[in-house]
Parts: structure tokens; sequence; C-alpha cells
């Protein structure tokens, strides 16, 4: 994570967008009003997604109990139909 102000921030935006969305690279920037943090919208999403999948108890134990399923309880994908 990088950290820096928010002149340095604005001032290296076009740098640090390839950094952001392409390495995942967490930028915090400091400024006289409190922190930021930029993150790329892919990050973004997913961090939306956790917060929403553990906000909702029966959906959360219910992928749990997916992931703990063995692979004999899963349709093999040659026989879905799409």
């Amino acid at each position: 994570m990088q950290t820096m102000t928010l002149n340095n921030a604005v001032k290296n935006l076009s740098v640090l967008t390839p950094q952001i969305i392409g390495y995942d690279e967490v930028v915090n920037v400091a400024t006289d009003d409190g922190n930021i943090v930029i993150i790329s919208e892919d990050s973004y999403k997913s961090l939306l997604l956790t917060a929403e999948v553990n906000a909702n108890p029966e959906f959360k134990a219910s992928l749990m109990q997916g992931l703990d399923a063995p692979p004999s309880d899963f349709v093999p994908e040659s026989e879905v139909q799409w």
C-alpha cells in the first residue's frame, strides 16, 4: 500500500491509475480532513460482495456448505446444458 499526500496523488494520478487497476495496488491518500483510500473498481465490487454475503447468514451458510461438499455432489460441466 502506498501512502501519499493529496497533492502528490493528484500530481501522479496518471501514473497511479495503471498500478491501481492492473496490480490491485491500494493507495492511501492523507488529507487535512482525514484519509481516503483509492482502489480499483474490481476490488471495490469484491469488497461489496463480501460484505453482502457476510450480511446474509443463510446465504453465507449455503456457500460454506457448498465449499465443503464432495465433488460427487456436483454435475460435471459436460452434462450442463447452456
